[in-house]
């Protein structure tokens, strides 16, 4: 059963406020507004930095903003740049079970997780975001 983490949970939040200002957003201003950890914040921002969903700057006035159009960023996105578990059960995640060809449930399962993913990725920043 998926468990939707606090990193996930942050990860999105953080990238609507973002999305919502469209604009370089200072981290302190994300942490107050969204009741979270800046500690927490600071650890996904490498990890969106790497996907290309946030661009970091350094310089004087610095802060994060998204690295691409919120319209182009996915839920499904957002959930592997942070690392998050997108599997239904073990039985879709590919792993060897010698009674694959024997067992009732692995198509229900597959169809079921193909439909997951597919939501997550038409799931886009700029829906949540919409006013």
């Amino acid at each position: 059963m998926i468990k939707l983490s606090q990193t996930w949970d942050d990860a999105l939040k953080a990238l609507c406020y973002i999305a919502d200002k469209g604009d370089l957003v200072q981290i302190r201003d994300i942490v107050a507004s969204q009741w979270m950890s800046e500690t927490c914040l600071r650890r996904i921002i490498p990890d969106l930095h790497k996907a290309g969903i946030l661009v970091a700057k350094q310089w004087r006035w610095g802060g994060v903003m998204l690295g691409m159009n919120p319209n182009q960023i996915s839920l499904y996105d957002i959930f592997l740049a942070v690392g998050e578990e997108i599997w239904l059960t073990d039985c879709t995640k590919d792993i060897y079970c010698d009674k694959k060809d024997d067992c009732y449930t692995t198509d229900v399962l597959w169809n079921l997780q193909r439909g997951f993913n597919s939501l997550l990725k038409m799931q886009t920043l700029d829906k949540i975001v919409k006013k």
